[in-house]
């Protein structure tokens, strides 16, 4: 959701740092929503460490209009998620989820915690900045390592040693890789960059590509490259991104100044003012004939009505006051979740 006002990085800050840091606005969110009871999320503790100021842990705590946000979006990505695993479970191939620009998120977990889980596999990519971060909690946590898979079997023969472990690090610790789960440091933006992910996909299996607040911060050719290679990779493919939009009123404008105000810009962004742009990026014809034949989207807003049930916003309304519902529906307004889809089994993937 919109983030506050930072002051402005020093010159001699990486170009990328202030990209880097929304990872902590979107964990700081989602633990504050957890922390209330928007949320159930065991894992985000585990994989993000909050900056508290002095004692007072209600610094972790996020206004009602950013809890509710945080928990709109996670209750449509899960929607998204899930109709792809229905679609995807009569397939001859286990299905696999990419997760770009991944930072702090759980679902890996979340899904691994699922008597049904039936992934072949998860893939996350980021800035190797993060990657390290992340590929170091994950190694330090019990919990989380325990869903990673089964750790390869000794060889016949061998002398004794200490259990091995389900996981491999490598590049430098940027890097992690395990039966069920990958955690890769790539830029997008690099050439070749995809062909590092690709080593780590089966070609055959049902893919879903999730983008949370990624495209945003591309160059508009930057993430069109990236959806033409999925949808041109993949016979059954599905991708899905969580952005903002209508930029160009009152309210974009703030949003557009406090960003600028932290060193970031949204070219990404601006080329998509509404929901129905958003979903018409999967079907510009420069992506490619037939890469991705039919997309959908839904606004936050809409979102409240047609996928949060009447039982669960009744819920998440006890649990603060909020007396805005017009300043509420500004703000989910802004934000837009928007997918693609190819091939006949996953055609009814989405919302």
């Amino acid at each position: 959701m919109l983030p506050p006002p930072r002051p402005a990085p020093s010159a001699s800050a990486h170009p990328d740092d202030a990209i880097r840091s929304t990872d902590d606005d979107a964990a700081a969110s989602r633990l504050s929503a957890v922390s209330l009871g928007y949320l159930d999320d065991p894992f985000v503790s585990l994989l993000y460490r909050p900056q508290r100021i002095g004692r007072d842990s209600s610094s972790t705590h996020k206004p009602p209009l950013i809890n509710i946000g945080t928990h709109h979006r996670t209750a449509a990505l899960d929607a998204v998620v899930d109709s792809f695993l229905s679609a995807s479970a009569t397939a001859s191939r286990p299905a696999q989820i990419v997760s770009l620009g991944a930072g702090s998120d759980t679902r890996f977990w979340r899904l691994a915690a699922r008597q049904d889980f039936r992934l072949g596999k998860y893939v996350e990519v980021d800035f190797p900045h993060l990657t390290s971060v992340k590929a170091q909690r994950i190694a330090k946590s019990k919990v989380l390592v325990s869903a990673l898979g089964e750790a390869p079997p000794a060889a016949a023969g061998a002398p004794m040693a200490p259990p091995a472990k389900p996981y491999k690090v490598g590049h430098g610790g940027t890097s992690l890789s395990s039966e069920r789960y990958t955690l890769l440091p790539v830029d997008l933006r690099t050439p070749g960059a995809l062909d590092q992910v690709a080593a780590a996909l089966d070609p055959d299996a049902p893919t879903l590509v999730i983008s949370e607040c990624v495209f945003c911060y591309m160059e508009p050719e930057a993430s069109r490259e990236v959806l033409a290679w999925f949808g041109s990779r993949f016979e059954n493919v599905a991708s899905v991104v969580y952005e903002m939009c209508g930029l160009n009123d009152a309210f974009g404008a703030v949003m557009k100044r406090n960003l600028a105000a932290r060193n970031l810009s949204l070219p990404g962004a601006l080329p998509f003012p509404t929901a129905q742009s958003q979903a018409e990026r999967f079907l510009d014809p420069r992506l490619g004939d037939g890469v991705f034949t039919k997309s959908g989207a839904k606004s936050l807003w809409s979102i409240r009505s047609d996928v949060v049930s009447d039982a669960e916003q009744a819920r998440i309304s006890k649990l603060e006051f909020l007396d805005e519902i017009e300043e509420l529906r500004l703000v989910l307004s802004h934000y837009v979740v928007a997918w693609g889809t190819k091939g006949s089994l996953l055609e009814g993937v989405g919302l």
